[in-house]
């Protein structure tokens, strides 16, 4: 289960980002990461990982939303460039194994959603 390390870089990550906003939020509503295919993670594994890594911290209550990206990538050998069979790393068009990957491994934070208290006078 390497979603754990993940999921607490993702945390980490998180929580830095919710003390550089300016002015602070009341709450974290949530976040949502982009990750590539290859990191083969599980995005309920991660969103578990993140709901028990979160518990009291300024992120806790909040929701993770995964985007998974496919893997794709380009033959130097023909020039085919296309989604990458994860089980066969053989190039489609030429049958080489010299494929370079052009995406399947990222992994970033991509949005946060956050609330602000009330601060107008309620009579």
């Amino acid at each position: 289960m390497h979603e754990f390390g993940l999921g607490e870089e993702v945390v980490k990550t998180v929580l830095e980002e919710m003390k550089r906003i300016s002015p602070p939020p009341h709450r974290l509503l949530s976040a949502r990461i982009v990750v590539g295919a290859q990191h083969r993670i599980v995005p309920d594994h991660m969103r578990f990982i993140y709901e028990v890594l979160t518990r009291d911290t300024l992120a806790a209550g909040s929701s993770l939303e995964v985007s998974v990206l496919p893997s794709t990538a380009l033959c130097p050998d023909c020039g085919w460039q296309g989604l990458m069979d994860e089980s066969v790393l053989l190039c489609p068009g030429c049958d080489t194994g010299n494929l370079r990957t052009l995406h399947g491994m990222e992994l970033f934070l991509d949005r946060l959603e956050v609330e602000y208290r009330d601060t107008s006078d309620s009579e």
